[in-house]
């Protein structure tokens, strides 16, 4: 199996646990404008058979530094689509994968905390990230960054609450406000004076964390409004 096989099987669900995280910035594609494209998911799972926001859970992954906790994402790079770079960055940093709700979440601007560089070698920290929801089928006890981060289940207002940086809390009000799930937004607003904590560290309590835990499946897949994103490792890059 070549290398790229085995990273596009490595997105399947039960499929081999990937080795490691990608590294470098040698394939990392840019916009037109210089700005970095990063790709990511908000991963979630169900419990019963009803699909509503008291039975949802949202995955939430801690900064390598562990000062607060974030969605899993990172460099789209040029041999791969946005759909496979959102899912290899979720196994990598999450350890979970799943099926890609669609269409695309959003585009969300950002500024990065690492240096990006215009043709003239201007930095600009400028980032978009293409966001996709994830429905979380399977769990991995041990993923690449397993030492590095600690994975979190956090109710949709916990998670909007505790989340450390502000565009990945619109990306996760995108998704409610789809899902038609406004009055949860409310609840999440009410505990506002949270986020002036949040460059300070976040605190876990009211989360629940699924370290090492087993592998979870979904239901039958007819009872969700999602549908399966094919892995694809090779991408035109017009």
């Amino acid at each position: 199996m070549t290398s790229s096989e085995n990273a596009g099987s490595s997105l399947l669900i039960g499929g081999p646990v990937p080795g490691a995280a990608r590294q470098g910035r040698h394939k990392q594609r840019y916009g037109e404008a210089g700005e970095r494209l990063v790709a990511g998911c908000i991963p979630v799972r169900f419990f019963g058979c009803t699909e509503s926001a008291q039975h949802v859970q949202v995955c939430m992954i801690t900064t390598t530094s562990g000062n607060g906790l974030v969605f899993p994402k990172g460099g789209w790079e040029d041999d791969e689509s946005v759909e496979s770079a959102a899912q290899r960055e979720t196994v990598e940093e999450a350890g979970v994968r799943g099926v890609l709700e669609e269409p695309l979440l959003g585009v969300f601007a950002f500024s990065g905390g690492k240096h990006v560089y215009d043709a003239q070698g201007n930095p600009v920290g400028k980032c978009k990230a293409f966001i996709y929801v994830m429905h979380v089928a399977e769990e991995l006890p041990s993923w690449p960054e397993s030492k590095d981060r600690q994975r979190i289940w956090c109710t949709i207002a916990e998670a909007s609450r505790q989340c450390k940086h502000q565009w990945m809390r619109e990306a996760l009000r995108a998704w409610v406000r789809r899902k038609g799930w406004d009055e949860v937004l409310e609840s999440a607003d009410g505990g506002s004076s949270a986020h002036q904590q949040q460059q300070q560290g976040v605190p876990l309590d009211g989360c629940y964390s699924c370290v090492g835990s087993a592998s979870a499946r979904l239901p039958d897949s007819d009872a969700y409004n999602f549908k399966a994103a094919e892995p694809c490792v090779t991408m035109s890059s017009s």
